[in-house]
């Protein structure tokens, strides 16, 4: 019986452990969010925002899953999620040109883990 006891206390503390180490890790979303405004410094609902790599098919393989488009929301920010792309522990994941609604208006360094954002204006 004592023994039935001491390995039950054991087998649970083993649990509990397991279960406290592996939720330790949280991903942390990685996203990038463009605002796009007039030159009266006004947000422009309805843009078409792309963020791509301008080089893309150049020799080196780079991997196109990293061009996104998206369309401004009604306060003028266009979010794209790029949770996926990144590996854990990379520094740094991409530097991509902006392009709203066809003009080529910055660029972004978008972090791992992080909520990069940036704001254009249109000409």
């Amino acid at each position: 019986m004592k023994t039935l006891l001491r390995n039950t206390v054991f087998l649970l503390f083993i649990a509990v452990i397991a279960t406290s180490i592996s939720s330790c890790y949280k991903e942390k979303k990685t996203t990038a969010v463009i605002t796009v405004l007039d030159a009266a410094n006004a947000p422009v609902p309805g843009a078409t925002v792309k963020l791509y790599y301008k080089h893309a098919t150049d020799s080196l393989g780079t991997d196109l899953r990293l061009d996104k488009e998206e369309t401004t929301d009604a306060s003028g920010k266009a979010t794209f999620n790029y949770t996926e792309e990144f590996k854990s522990g990379q520094a740094g994941l991409a530097v991509l040109d902006i392009e709203v609604n066809g003009d080529v208006l910055g660029i972004i360094k978008i972090e791992e883990g992080k909520t990069n954002e940036e704001t254009v204006n249109l000409p």
